[in-house]
């Protein structure tokens, strides 16, 4: 019976991927890459299918041979009003920003700039602050979404500022809850690092903190101002990884501070006093130890884990209830705060040789996970509904 419904989905799956080929090249967006610009709207690209092992409706948003990828799992995907996911696209020949809706699949092509970057979605309203070159610009989404594509960009846009001289970024940047302060890790020369902040009104640039070493990941607590979580950034497994900071620069201090020889990476926080994160168990040694998702308490620093298994990334609820994890064999799972219960929601996502980071996030309201998948045989955006209950 499952090989059955497996044929079924994989046939659907193949055919609905005709289907949007010839739409697409029809409407002249893949095959004439030049109609791409600022504000193009583009054709639906959405489809179903049910998982072959968990049953699990699947949503694919996007289908075309294009690679989509979506905002890191630290950051908001979705617009504040909840009803567009803003994903990054090299489908007009560069890569670019791009929103679809949730409800009809339409596409909206959001930037045309020379590599924009480093995106935060405001949680407050449709709007996106974002780097290209050395520029840091906000976007009004709403704004581009009702044009017609031949107004000049700048008319949607606003420029915060230029980056100081001998600054470049180092790895993300992140806005207050507060809506006007924008922190960023950056870098000096090759051994000086550190945090800034940005006043999004007035443009004025001011120090937080130095570092002597690589810093990554930074994100702004979702609803405690002038507080930020941020990494030491090698690539692998740093000798502490998780770092804590307040936009003061009183407090630099490690977070969840690291005991044995433990690979920890992908912090994200998780709800108003708790941070999730995952701890890799590199070898069989490790799998003796502490490992999976595990959580610690902002206050007590207390550290807890969830679920052991052999996790790579971690996605956290807003309410600080729910966590979801992603698994190098593609596989994703919902994870209970209060039971450490996982639920296997889908998987197929990481095929033999697939490249794709699934890179899960919950939906604003937790209603459902965004994720890449590689199921297609290249980068897509799928949602997968969340039933939360134990």
């Amino acid at each position: 019976m499952h090989t059955v419904q497996y044929m079924r989905e994989e046939f659907l799956t193949v055919l609905t991927l005709l289907t949007l080929t010839i739409n697409v090249g029809a409407d002249g967006s893949q095959s004439q890459r030049g109609s791409y610009n600022f504000g193009k709207k583009l054709p639906s690209e959405k489809a179903r299918y049910r998982d072959s092992v968990t049953g699990a409706e699947i949503t694919m948003l996007t289908t075309s041979a294009a690679k989509d990828n979506k905002i890191y799992q630290t950051h908001p995907n979705w617009t504040a009003d909840g009803r567009y996911v803003v994903f990054m696209s090299d489908r007009s020949g560069t890569n670019q920003y791009f929103a679809v809706s949730t409800e009809t699949g339409i596409i909206f092509q959001l930037t045309n700039d020379n590599q924009p970057n480093n995106a935060f979605l405001s949680r407050t309203s449709n709007r996106m602050y974002y780097v290209s070159g050395r520029t840091i610009w906000d976007a009004d989404i709403d704004s581009i979404l009702r044009c017609e594509g031949l107004e000049d960009p700048n008319t949607f846009r606003r420029k915060v500022a230029d980056l100081p001289d001998g600054v470049t970024p180092s790895g993300t940047t992140s806005v207050d809850s507060n809506g006007k302060d924008i922190y960023m890790g950056v870098q000096y020369d090759e051994d000086s690092w550190g945090l800034l902040a940005l006043d999004a009104h007035t443009g004025q640039f001011r120090k937080i903190v130095d570092s002597d070493f690589r810093v990554g990941h930074c994100q702004a607590h979702p609803s405690r101002s002038g507080l930020m979580m941020y990494c030491w950034e090698t690539g692998g497994d740093s000798q502490q990884r998780m770092w804590i900071a307040t936009a003061d620069g009183r407090v630099n201090e490690p977070f969840y501070k690291e005991t044995y020889d433990e690979w920890v990476t992908h912090e994200v926080w998780w709800g108003r006093q708790k941070a999730l994160f995952t701890i890799w168990p590199k070898n069989e040694e490790m799998l003796k130890k502490p490992h999976g998702i595990a959580c610690i308490g902002l206050q007590d620093r207390t550290l807890k884990i969830l679920d052991q298994k052999k996790y790579w990334h971690v996605g956290a609820s807003a309410d600080g209830k729910w966590a979801v994890g992603d698994t190098f064999e593609g596989k994703i799972y919902l994870v209970s705060g209060d039971t450490g219960h996982a639920t296997l929601l889908t998987q197929g996502h990481r095929p033999g040789g697939a490249s794709v980071h699934p890179h899960p996030s919950f939906s604003p309201d937790g209603s459902s996970v965004l994720f890449c998948s590689e199921k297609n045989g290249n980068w897509d955006l799928f949602l997968v509904g969340v039933q939360q209950d134990d």
